[in-house]
């Protein structure tokens, strides 16, 4: 009896669980893909550029004087009669430049990290609100973001990528993606969300 029992109760539960997966509708679209072609990415690209363009010619200027140093080395110990004390100096300044030049490098990653998602953080707020609104009008209790799952299977069926797009009047020319052409992966934009 208790088997009984127990054997209904367990396909009674199944047979709840199954009724609440079918009750919820899932949606997908690809993010990455609607990001990259509103037209206000263009020109958060561009000021992106311009913004790592210039910190770049910070550590340019860094490596410029370094290579200064490195070479007044070079000279005095091709010298017949090196000065020893020039040499010391030059190379401990040398080092320091090296330790101050690799810190840079890691502040301007996080700097240029912070600019990207300052620009494009509005822009994700605005399609986070087409999706929502998309979601209600549907009845979708869950949308997927395509570009960043891994998903062995989506039907094209509920695909909401074009709803968005059309929403946020995009045509179909994707924009260049700011973080292609710099260190960060983005993002760019890390996570999209």
């Amino acid at each position: 009896m208790k088997n009984i029992t127990l054997s209904l109760a367990v396909i009674l539960y199944g047979f709840i669980s199954s009724s609440n997966v079918n009750a919820q509708s899932v949606a997908h679209m690809n993010y990455q893909n609607i990001i990259q072609m509103m037209p206000e990415y263009k020109s958060a690209s561009e000021e992106y550029d311009l913004y790592r363009a210039a910190q770049e010619d910070q550590l340019k200027e860094i490596e410029t004087e370094a290579m200064g140093l490195q070479k007044k080395i070079e000279l005095e110990q091709a010298k017949t009669q090196p000065v020893a004390s020039k040499i010391k100096f030059w190379t401990t300044k040398l080092q320091e430049m090296q330790m101050t030049y690799q810190e840079m490098q890691q502040s301007i990653q996080d700097s240029l990290t912070n600019k990207m998602n300052e620009l494009v953080e509005p822009l994700k707020k605005r399609i986070e609100a087409v999706v929502a609104e998309i979601a209600k009008e549907k009845g979708y209790t869950h949308v997927i973001d395509v570009s960043v799952v891994y998903m062995l299977y989506a039907d094209p069926a509920y695909d909401i990528t074009e709803l968005v797009k059309a929403k946020l009047g995009i045509k179909d020319k994707p924009n260049a993606n700011p973080g292609s052409r710099s260190p960060m992966k983005q993002p760019g934009m890390g996570s999209q969300r």
